[in-house]
């Protein structure tokens, strides 16, 4: 009988002292998000995307789709 007290407090106290946990937050309409912002991540919960933070640099959207995507040559001075 003892026992049994001892699991039925133990569970009253895990049930008592349980925090609920909530699912995180989505966008539900994900096309829709990304026609009205598109230089945000919709999967990124509406953060800049790469490129955006480069023109927020003062890059033009050109030049910052060059550099996130590699294609950024650099400029060779040779003597001569």
């Amino acid at each position: 009988m003892t026992t049994l007290k001892t699991i039925a407090a133990a569970a009253a106290f895990a049930a008592l002292t349980a925090t609920p946990v909530f699912a995180q937050a989505a966008i539900q309409e994900p096309g829709l998000f990304a026609f009205y912002h598109p230089n945000l991540d919709v999967l990124n919960g509406g953060a800049p995307t790469p490129a955006a933070r480069l023109e927020a640099q003062g890059y033009t959207a050109l030049q910052a789709a060059a550099i996130y995507n590699g294609l950024q040559q650099t400029r060779r001075h040779h003597a001569r």
